[in-house]
């Protein structure tokens, strides 16, 4: 088996799709010995799977832009691959079997994806929509990361379901060995983008309501990667009232993020839609716990392992903070279930899945 995966997505700062495509690439070369794994990347993210068992391919063609199809297809059929699996949502039609990854459907179910603008909002959907919908009616296979995900996929594609499946994911932060840590620090944790859809204005104004009720509520730390809403969130911090008991970071270290997973008294992650929620998954593993929106792919995953809090209530995202640093009792019972929990999940599960169904659809 000659397989050539599509990891464009990864960029010099892994984010969520990054860690992903990493996770998944390194389980198969485990799980998978004996099969040609080749990795398509831009050049300036070659260097994250340069100590892997891969060949790679360097290929400078943006995703989702005019012209993909052009440099990418020829790239693909020459290949000799037997099976190409695409990490984004869209991308090339070539003529082998295909595998493709939905990680959510957030360009389309979102309200503001895109930025501010009605009409960049408007065309943005129109684009992807189409973008998506060409890949997904070619595709031999569909993965995604959690039923909610194949459930919006059923809702905007309908037919699609009858060739996805739940592959799942997993995280590399944590080996398995955590213990529950009773020492942990005062602060709150938020790790994620700034996006429409990770909700952070409402989370803000919850934390600046609940310091001004008591002075003395923990401080809050975010961890947010810089993106084209990035200087949006730092305008929420500096406009409200506990502006100074908040510190916002970017671009942490794999081991700090580790430090702040296990010294947190808790992850807050209240996201108007997700397709997985690997924030949750690191934090659950490290055994911190969780305030989570319901209704969402992170009630999937967090199960009985948070707090579950309506994510467009400002006031019960209060609720859910307030909760969680009230009661230690809760706090060590929660720790305890997410780490047990965490061990649903592992890059090697997923890679078993996603090796199984190309084995079906190239047979």
């Amino acid at each position: 088996m000659h397989l050539l995966m599509d990891a464009r997505a990864l960029q010099i700062h892994v984010d969520g799709i990054g860690r992903y495509s990493l996770g998944v690439i390194q389980a198969l070369s485990g799980l998978e010995p004996g099969w040609k794994l080749s990795v398509i990347v831009n050049p300036e993210a070659a260097a994250h799977v340069e100590a892997l068992p891969v060949e790679t391919v360097i290929c400078s063609a943006a995703r989702f832009r005019h012209g993909e199809n052009r440099e990418l297809i020829p790239l693909i059929e020459s290949s000799g691959a037997d099976c190409y699996l695409n990490f984004s949502m869209a991308g090339p039609a070539p003529s082998i079997p295909t595998l493709l990854s939905v990680h959510d459907l957030m360009v389309l179910n979102v309200p503001g994806y895109f930025g501010s603008s009605f009409y960049r909002n408007i065309v943005g959907k129109f684009l992807f929509g189409r973008r998506i919908r060409r890949s997904i009616d070619h595709a031999s296979a569909i993965s995604v990361l959690s039923e909610a995900t194949l459930g919006d996929l059923r809702g905007a594609f309908p037919g699609a379901e009858n060739k996805a499946f739940v592959a799942g994911a997993g995280q590399n932060l944590f080996e398995g060995d955590e213990e529950c840590n009773s020492q942990r620090k005062d602060f709150l944790l938020y790790v994620g983008n700034a996006r429409a859809y990770k909700n952070t204005t409402r989370l803000i104004v919850a934390y600046a309501r609940l310091k001004a009720i008591n002075p003395r509520f923990p401080e809050m730390k975010m961890v947010v990667r810089k993106d084209r809403a990035f200087d949006d969130l730092v305008r929420d911090v500096d406009d409200c009232s506990a502006t100074n008991s908040i510190t916002v970071l970017s671009h942490v270290t794999d081991d700090n993020l580790r430090e702040l997973y296990r010294e947190c008294a808790g992850l807050v992650i209240p996201s108007l839609k997700e397709g997985f929620g690997l924030p949750a998954l690191e934090a659950m593993a490290a055994g911190a716990p969780i305030v989570a929106s319901a209704g969402t792919a992170l009630e999937e995953l967090v199960g009985d392992a948070g707090i579950l809090v309506n994510p467009e209530s400002v006031e019960d995202i209060m609720r859910g903070m307030a909760l969680l640093t009230s009661q230690p009792e809760l706090r060590w019972d929660l720790a305890r279930k997410a780490l047990k929990r965490a061990g649903n999940y592992s890059w090697e599960k997923t890679a078993a899945a996603v090796a199984g169904m190309i084995t079906r659809i190239t047979s």
